[in-house]
């Protein structure tokens, strides 16, 4: 102990922060911190970064480290659930047992868990906050326990703790006698006064802090369980999601004619004056005035307007972009919604006025373009889309234009230097975070979102297009390298939804009357990989598919590099597994898939399809395949088309090479002629149609059971829907009575892409 003095004139406040020793540099780049890069095939500048770069780490538990400072990183909070063990031993074996999908977790709490606290709840902690602050020199016990009492808290107010920092450091005594000081005090940043309060310690008995601490000096990410221990025993923690602050992941650029922060960053109530000088966005996101009778209703009626562009990830992430903006009392706009405009002439006082009203059609106040970029002209498409919507905001209409999806990652913020009118740059990673963005753009700020992020769990319910059939993510981006796929550029590394998630958004899709979910994934064999411990996708499929009033599951999209014989055994092991697989192969030659970077052989994919033909012989196959790489020869096509003979698909997505930025291929000098790309893909197409219909037409005669989804829109008296192999059927029927209910119909016509026939009694 030190003996000092002080003077109260003589004493300073001072803030400090703490440096935690578990403190990491984190792996994230941040956008404007990378060089530019000039794309060759758009001429302008790309955003190239982390995780997107050829070769570059794929973890992504690296993406964004939660060994950060305490409450310094983008990282807010876990939201944890563990099971409690008496022993090591047990655990183990219990972990086992979840890794070969024998027990779901939250089931497996309720039954064995030590915890009582927790088990009726599944094992539910609840969210962790990450600002939470470890003291190194207290003992386990202490940390264990109760909070460690700081031996001078008796002199706070007359010797602030910053104060007795400062002394202890410097080591020195000052005059004005106050006694003996225990130097065996730690210090907290944040106060002058009070004791910090930890912010999560409403869980010591539940989850102690020396567990926590441990869970923290991991990388972690959603989907991963991991063992520790403490005075408790043994807990198997499960990491089911994480809070991003994805504010602090944004480039935000203010307008020059910027509105102040009329709304946000701001306290006390906003008056109707102030909401229409903010904007009416600004005015729906902050609900200021929902409950003031003298403001008209109609003027908080924002309305949106979603175009979506690609794949079935594409139409995914839009369902949970549209689920966000109606949480945030923004509606969609109707086809058929008009409004009238009071039109006066006035001829130079000559006549009187004569006022004529007429209606046009209404359009909408956010504009969101989710944009895909696999193919050819995508960045000049996107362009020639917004032209109309920028005109609009520069004649000074209040709109909001957002531009989302995979132009959106690679492009960046190139597309603010293109179409200043934009509002909102984001990448498929934010589709379900697009309402804590819209704040800056609320407050007059333009907003580029496209750094790398771990993916939340959706907090608002997307808004399906179908009634009947629905997708479910199981796991975002990919790990691949293909030489000319955009796909790992736009949407980053792999990472699986937990289990868990997956089985609660089906069950209640199924309680909402969903006869049939798609599982999606851009690589969807290779859920789990990326999981501590690993998991299988066969597995994922049986848990699922034995969900209790689920009639169909279906799954897209497939690598032969990953697909196992397993989940061929599990489709055909699991009653509502249609017999229906999409497995892109590309091209049939070895030359052009080992230059492509894909990874398996001509051999390995008939391998896969022989495995099909064997446990399911009349399963659907579909696939994708790329005529006119670089360097493909006429032998490497005709190797295609004899692969194509060989399978015989359903169907074929096919497509003419095209060099995407950021791509290998995109630069390499044996780049085939135009008319060399164009011929090959007009007869690939040929033998893909005679496939197509000749697949078709064994259905003749046959009874088959469809689900009837909609209306066919061409024959209002129709039906349309589908077999288990995904064939689309048209009969006569009514719509509001059929819809979401499984008809056996008897074939009488097969065309190239679908088949049309009448509804009979069960066979």
């Amino acid at each position: 102990a030190l003996s000092v003095s002080t003077s109260p004139f003589r004493t300073q406040s001072f803030q400090f922060t703490a440096v935690s020793s578990r403190c990491l540099p984190s792996a994230l780049y941040s956008t404007t911190e990378e060089p530019e890069v000039i794309s060759p095939i758009t001429g302008s500048v790309t955003n190239v970064k982390y995780p997107t770069q050829r070769g570059a780490e794929v973890d992504s538990r690296k993406i964004i480290n939660y060994n950060e400072k305490a409450g310094e990183g983008v990282n807010l909070a876990l939201r944890l659930s563990h099971i409690l063990f008496a022993s090591e031993e047990l655990a183990n074996q219990s972990l086992e047992k979840l890794t070969r999908a024998e027990w779901n977790f939250e089931d497996m709490a309720k039954i064995v868990s030590n915890c009582a606290e927790t088990r009726e709840e599944g094992g539910n902690i609840g969210w962790v906050n990450l600002a939470e602050f470890f003291d190194s020199s207290s003992s386990d016990a202490q940390r264990e326990g109760e909070e460690k009492k700081n031996p001078n808290e008796h002199l706070n107010e007359i010797l602030p703790p910053s104060a007795r920092q400062q002394i202890f450091s410097q080591s020195r005594e000052e005059g004005g006698n106050i006694g003996w000081v225990n130097l065996a005090e730690s210090f907290d940043a944040s106060w002058e006064g009070e004791e910090k309060k930890n912010p999560n310690e409403h869980l010591n008995e539940i989850l102690p802090p020396s567990a926590r601490q441990q869970i923290f000096s991991q990388s972690t990410k959603p989907g991963d369980i991991i063992s520790v221990e403490s005075r408790r025993g043994v807990h198997l923690i499960q990491v089911v999601d994480v809070m991003v602050d994805v504010r602090k992941l944004s480039f935000v650029k203010a307008r020059n004619n910027r509105k102040k922060d009329y709304l946000f960053g701001r306290s006390g109530e906003i008056s109707p004056e102030e909401w229409k000088k903010g904007g009416k966005l600004a005015g729906v996101l902050g609900g200021a005035l929902f409950e003031d009778s003298s403001v008209d209703p109609t003027e908080l009626d924002l309305t949106y307007k979603i175009e979506t562009m690609g794949c079935q990830m594409n139409t995914a992430d839009s369902e949970r972009i549209e689920g966000q903006l109606m949480s945030l009392g923004i509606r969609p706009l109707m086809d058929d919604e008009y409004m009238e405009i009071e039109e006066v002439k006035n001829n130079g006082g000559l006549v009187a006025e004569r006022r004529k009203v007429k209606k046009e059609k209404k359009k909408p106040d956010v504009i969101v373009l989710n944009t895909c970029s696999i193919r050819d002209h995508a960045e000049q498409k996107v362009y020639s889309y917004l032209g109309p919507h920028a005109k609009r905001k520069r004649a000074g209409e209040d709109i909001t234009i957002i531009v989302a999806g995979c132009v959106a990652q690679q492009e960046g913020q190139s597309l603010l230097r293109r179409i200043p009118e934009i509002d909102l740059v984001m990448g498929p990673q934010y589709a379900n975070r697009i309402s804590d963005l819209l704040e800056d753009v609320a407050n007059g700020n333009q907003v580029v979102a496209t750094e790398a992020s771990h993916i939340m769990e959706d907090s608002t319910k997307p808004r399906r297009q179908s009634s009947v059939c629905a997708w479910v993510n199981v796991i975002y981006g990919c790990n691949e390298r293909c030489t000319y796929c955009i796909v790992p550029t736009t949407r980053g590394v792999e990472q699986s939804r937990p289990v868990e998630s997956i089985v609660d958004e089906v069950k209640e899709l199924v309680e909402k009357g969903y006869k049939e979910v798609t599982l999606l994934g851009q690589n969807i064999d290779a859920y789990g990989r990326d999981m501590i411990p690993k998991r299988k996708f066969s597995d994922l499929l049986r848990t699922v598919g034995a969900i209790p009033g689920l009639e169909r599951l279906r799954f897209v999209t497939s690598h032969p590099r990953y697909m196992s014989l397993g989940v061929v055994d599990a489709v055909a092991e699991t009653p509502t597994a249609c017999e229906y697989f999409h497995v892109p192969f590309q091209s049939g030659s070895n030359d052009v898939l080992k230059a492509m970077g894909r990874g398996h052989t001509r051999e390995k994919f008939l391998q896969i399809v022989e495995r099909i033909r064997q446990r399911l012989p009349d399963a659907a196959i579909t696939a994708d395949v790329i005529v006119g790489f670089p360097g493909e020869t006429e032998q490497d096509f005709l190797d295609t088309l004899s692969l194509m003979e060989e399978v015989k698909f359903d169907n074929v997505n096919t497509a003419a090479y095209s060099p995407r930025p950021n791509t290998p291929a995109a630069t390499w000098t044996n780049q085939l002629p135009e008319v060399v790309k164009q011929d090959r893909l007009q007869r690939i197409n040929e033998m893909n149609l005679r496939h197509a219909t000749e697949r078709r037409a064994k259905m003749m005669d046959r009874v088959v059971e469809v689900l009837v989804e909609e209306r066919n829109v061409k024959v209002p008296t129709q039906v349309m829907g589908r077999t288990r192999h995904g064939y689309i059927v048209y009969c006569e029927g009514d719509i509001d009575e059929l819809r979401g209910k499984l008809v056996n119909v008897k074939v009488d016509k097969c065309q190239r892409y679908f088949l049309a026939g009448k509804i009979v009694d069960e066979e």
